[in-house]
């Protein structure tokens, strides 16, 4: 077990934030993935829409590849993360509350690992690795006590080494601020139960929030809240000089108003969290439902994706202005590519578009299409160079 110190200090967080921003960083495990100049990008996603059809889909090369492998897994995944010691095999992570995580080698296309959570807990579609490689975080909820846990794993065997609180109810996506030993997390603040599915118990009393915790000793470091109580942090990129860029679902069915809300914003080390307010008749759009998030590390600009409202939006982290909106029929996957000049889009009818990363205009000669994939709520591109 990890040993358990004082409490970390707020001063000590500002302090190891702002180094980050001079930290070397390796990319390959973010949504928005860095490749090296010889490299190759992996792009991969949970895929599926029934259930001896969900699995884990994948394919490699350029934009134009007309194949993609997949790994049946008779389980809907939701994340899917880059292994970083072991580079061509991908962890997929079980969708709220599934239990399991399949380990798969893309180029055998085999399963060659399996985990499970404990009795008692169960998982909520995301994980992240260290940035060494030493420990897998993932994100889960006790059962009986209705509250949420990273469990601290082995990254080679999987074996459990620690359990730390989330300091909240449902943490869904939960990432490192890079170069340091902080974990993000975003606690949805809705409770649920397996024995009544994805059904929400507790939408009077919910409570989200964006926590930071220090992963040496899972002491509380700082945690945020937004200003509508019902608007559920679900998923979140950090940038590499720790800007945290995240997104919200609100629960409309709770609300006593019909007033536009705002679904996303950022939040920068030793400053107050900011929420991207405008253009409403954009947000007005989203239909209360933001879900993937990816941050370019290049043009500063993070992207969202509302399923629900058929659109990805995009603003800049650095100041909060908006930039643009594409139209996208059920879009939710969102990622960058190797080189960060693109932000690359998928929906569930197996499309991928691609658009620069700086002027946000479609690529339109390098639409690909794959209409036997549906591809899923996630999207992982990753370099594979050994």
């Amino acid at each position: 077990m990890l040993k358990i110190q004082g409490p970390f200090r707020r001063r000590e967080f500002l302090t190891a934030l702002s180094a980050t921003a001079v930290a070397s960083f390796s990319g390959a495990l973010s949504g928005c993935a860095r490749s090296n100049d010889n490299g190759q990008d992996l792009i991969a996603s949970a895929a599926g829409v029934r259930q001896e059809r969900y699995g884990l889909a994948w394919l490699a090369g350029s934009a134009k590849a007309q194949t993609v492998a997949t790994s049946l897994t008779g389980f809907r995944g939701h994340e899917v993360i880059l292994h970083p010691q072991r580079k061509h095999n991908l962890l997929f992570i079980a969708r709220r509350p599934g239990t399991e995580i399949w380990e798969v080698d893309t180029r055998s296309q085999s399963v060659v690992a399996r985990l499970n959570c404990a009795p008692g807990h169960h998982l909520n579609g995301h994980a992240c690795f260290s940035d060494d490689g030493k420990y897998l975080y993932t994100v889960e909820s006790n059962i009986a006590k209705g509250e949420g846990r990273i469990v601290v794993r082995d990254g080679d065997t999987y074996q459990v080494v620690n359990v730390l609180p989330s300091y909240g109810v449902g943490p869904h996506q939960a990432k490192i601020i890079p170069g340091s030993h902080i974990l993000v997390v975003a606690n949805g603040g809705i409770l649920t139960h397996p024995l009544s599915g994805r059904k929400k118990l507790n939408l009077s009393s919910m409570r989200s929030s964006l926590t930071y915790l220090d992963l040496r000793n899972g002491q509380l470091i700082d945690e945020f809240t937004v200003p509508e109580s019902k608007a559920s942090i679900r998923h979140l990129d950090v940038a590499p000089d720790g800007t945290v860029a995240f997104a919200t679902q609100l629960q409309r069915e709770a609300v006593e108003h019909t007033e536009v809300v705002a679904l996303g914003g950022y939040h920068k080390p030793g400053q107050a969290l900011q929420l991207f307010m405008q253009p409403k008749q954009v947000i007005a759009q989203l239909d209360d439902y933001m879900g993937s998030v990816a941050i370019n590390r290049a043009s500063r600009i993070v992207g969202f994706t509302s399923p629900r409202g058929n659109l990805a939006v995009f603003w800049h982290i650095d100041g909060g202005d908006f930039q643009h909106y594409h139209r996208f029929h059920d879009v939710c996957g969102i990622a960058c590519s190797g080189d960060d000049q693109q932000f690359v889009l998928s929906n569930s009818a197996g499309q991928l578009r691609r658009l620069d990363a700086f002027t946000l205009q479609e690529h339109r000669d390098l639409r690909a299409e794959y209409p036997a994939t549906a591809w899923d709520n996630h999207l992982l591109i990753a370099n594979t160079k050994a």
